[in-house]
């Protein structure tokens, strides 16, 4: 059986704090969060709506640091619904909230954009304030973290050891230029243990220029499809995909990218139909060191990678500035 981690990366937008204002949480978390649009919400309710119509568990990995401008009470609203429907809650942060946190910040006037700028013990400080925010959210205690904007690098997976944290799913050997420093490459698909945490890379699909991450806006569902067949004839242990809170809005955040949503409701009616797949989280099983994440061993199909960059085309047209 090949099991399918469907993550979340859930988090409030600190860009769009910034633009309307601190004052302004309700709004974020309906941009962010909730997904509200004119055709109704697309943000974690509904992805739990449509993960439970087919009999998938996700893992939601929940940034706590908006509590720095808002208080526990702002993550609670996130972690609460996933926690009551049965879902996996795990850390994510980002570090970018600290330029909002003033004088809330644990870290005074330090502030960054990915985790890889500060020092291991800054970013232990910072990750040890993170989890100990999201447990008193309600979530239980995390065993798995992924970094805002991949941006990790070995002084967060040894920061991370420190803590008690076995997983981390920072590394995306898909992307050739992410924010990832982490001392992997691109060649690095399969689960290891790195720096004393056991590092479960993001997955990927061959393509026209080697790789393309498994992400639910990056691939389409043909191509999901595909690298899930090709996992389960291959005897892959995983496929890890991401997806994001906001992932199936626009990218202004205003109306629904119909495209994507129809994607991700394809995906998840296609593992639930999949013999040989199976839903997973890092709380029901565990990954395990040499598990392979992903089908970038698979041939690059022409058309099927080409009627993707065609739909991307109409997506943006469509969605891209509205």
């Amino acid at each position: 059986m090949t099991a399918v981690y469907l993550t979340i990366d859930t988090e409030y937008s600190s860009g769009l704090a910034a633009r309307l204002g601190v004052h302004a949480r309700e709004e974020v978390f309906a941009r962010s969060i909730d997904g509200h649009t004119r055709e109704g919400a697309v943000g974690i309710g509904f992805q739990m709506d449509v993960m439970a119509d087919h009999g998938i568990k996700g893992v939601f990995f929940v940034d706590p640091m908006p509590a720095l401008i808002w208080g526990t009470g702002a993550i609670a609203d996130v972690v609460e619904p996933i926690v009551a429907r049965g879902h996996d809650v795990q850390l994510h942060l980002h570090p970018e909230w600290l330029e909002l946190a003033g004088d809330a910040s644990p870290l005074g006037r330090r502030t960054g954009r990915n985790l890889h700028e500060f020092s291991e013990d800054e970013q232990l400080e910072l990750l040890d304030w993170a989890r100990a925010t999201l447990m008193d959210a309600g979530a239980p205690a995390p065993i798995a973290f992924r970094a805002g904007n991949y941006g990790a690098d070995d002084a967060t997976l040894r920061a991370l050891r420190r803590l008690g944290i076995r997983y981390d799913s920072s590394h995306v050997p898909g992307i050739a230029q992410s924010d990832c420093r982490i001392s992997l490459s691109n060649k690095d698909r399969t689960v290891v243990r790195h720096e004393g945490t056991i590092e479960v890379p993001v997955g990927s699909i061959g393509s026209f220029r080697g790789q393309r991450h498994a992400q639910v806006t990056a691939l389409s569902h043909g191509e999901m499809a595909a690298a899930l067949q090709f996992c389960i004839r291959e005897e892959r242990a995983m496929l890890n995909i991401v997806s994001h809170s906001f992932e199936l809005m626009c990218r202004q955040r205003r109306r629904t990218n119909r495209i994507v949503r129809d994607r991700y409701v394809s995906f998840c009616r296609t593992v639930a139909e999949t013999r040989g797949a199976r839903s997973e989280t890092f709380a029901s099983r565990a990954p395990q060191i040499g598990d392979a994440t992903g089908a970038a061993a698979m041939p690059c199909n022409v058309l099927r990678s080409g009627a993707r960059v065609a739909e991307q085309l109409l997506a943006n047209r469509l969605y891209g500035a509205s």
